[in-house]
Formats: structure tokens, C-alpha cells, sequence
């Protein structure tokens, strides 16, 4: 499965839309980890949690050739005066058609197992998947257990990335519940 086909599964598995670019970051990453299909997303540190510029990249060209449909929401003005704004995507019927052969594939039926685990799991929005995603991504990247209050110092010191201690909380437990770390406590060992 490349880049194409597995962006284009994401977004069909996820009833053919994802609002917002963030929300679609995270879901890509965690489906990537779940569903053990690696198309070559090579995600790394960004501001909100791990990036994928091929996700990125991937979305404009479908986008592009009208396999896929933007919509971008207003939010108004930020303090400091920045424009906000939401960018929605929607499969297009010509998307909806690459998709008729790829449905049969055992990688589609992965990427659509994990996107129905993260559903199972409640279905977080951007926010609390962006915090389980830079907590993973933390943990991932030590390749050991952790503590959260070594978590949350591990994301300051080495990415600059504020993980407050109820954000971690409810971000280990959608970790267990799609089956990415063990059990655990207040303060043991993630």
C-alpha cells in the first residue's frame, strides 16, 4: 500500500471525511501504528504532536486531482492576530471510486480495523489525539517506561510540547485502550 492508497483508506474508514488537518495528522499516525501498514509516512516532532510532511503532501495532491474535497472553516482572530481557521476534507465520488478495488485489499481491512479500534476507544478529537500522540511518540522514542511526570519533562525539555497532568491522564488511557502501552497508575511506570 503506498502514501495514496492509505490516506485514501484513512479518510473512507473514517465515514469519508476528517475535520480538520491536525485531526487528520493523528489519526494517520495512529492508524499507521495499529494497522502495521507503513506506506513511508515518516512521521516526525512538529508543534502539535508527530507530522507526516507526506501525509501532507499526499492530502494537496488528492486534493489537487479532485479525489478529495477542502473546506476551510473561520474561527475569527487569535490575540496575536493570526487568522483561525479549520480545513475539512471530504472524499470526492471520483475518490470514492479509486477506492472500489482497494476495498478488498488485507491492508485496507487493517487500516480500517484501526480506525474502527480509535472509534472503540471513543473517538477522540484532535486535541486528546494530539496529546496521546506526543505521549506515544515520547515513549516510543526512549523505548522504555516512563513515568507521566517523566513524560510531561521529557516533552518540555526535548520538544517543547506543554502535556498537562489530566491531558496525560485521559492521553494513557486511549493508549491502552487501542493496545499501545500497559496498564497503568497515577504515577507508575507508562
Amino acid at each position: 500500500m503506498n502514501a495514496i492508497q492509505f490516506v485514501l483508506a484513512l479518510f473512507d474508514a473514517s465515514g469519508g471525511r476528517l475535520q480538520g488537518r491536525t485531526l487528520l495528522q493523528k489519526k494517520a499516525y495512529f492508524v499507521s501504528l495499529l494497522s502495521g501498514v507503513d506506506p513511508g509516512l515518516d512521521f516526525n516532532a512538529h508543534y502539535y504532536g508527530p507530522y507526516s510532511a507526506v501525509v501532507d503532501s499526499t492530502v494537496a495532491q488528492l486534493k489537487n486531482l479532485g479525489f478529495l474535497g477542502e473546506g476551510c472553516m473561520g474561527y475569527g482572530v487569535s490575540s496575536d492576530g493570526f487568522e483561525l481557521q479549520r480545513y475539512d476534507y471530504t472524499l470526492t465520488a471520483d475518490g470514492q471510486k479509486l477506492l472500489a478495488a482497494l476495498r478488498a485489499s488485507p491492508e485496507y481491512r487493517s487500516v480500517a480495523s484501526a480506525v474502527s479500534k480509535i472509534k472503540k476507544a471513543g473517538d477522540p478529537g484532535y486535541v486528546e489525539l494530539s496529546i496521546a500522540a506526543k505521549t506515544y511518540f515520547i515513549l516510543d522514542k526512549r523505548g522504555k517506561p516512563m513515568s507521566p511526570s517523566e513524560i510531561r519533562r521529557e516533552a518540555e525539555k526535548s520538544f517543547n510540547w506543554t502535556i498537562q497532568p489530566g491531558s496525560l491522564e485521559r492521553a494513557v488511557k486511549f493508549l491502552q485502550q487501542v493496545d499501545l502501552t500497559e496498564d497503568a497508575g497515577q504515577e507508575q511506570a507508562v
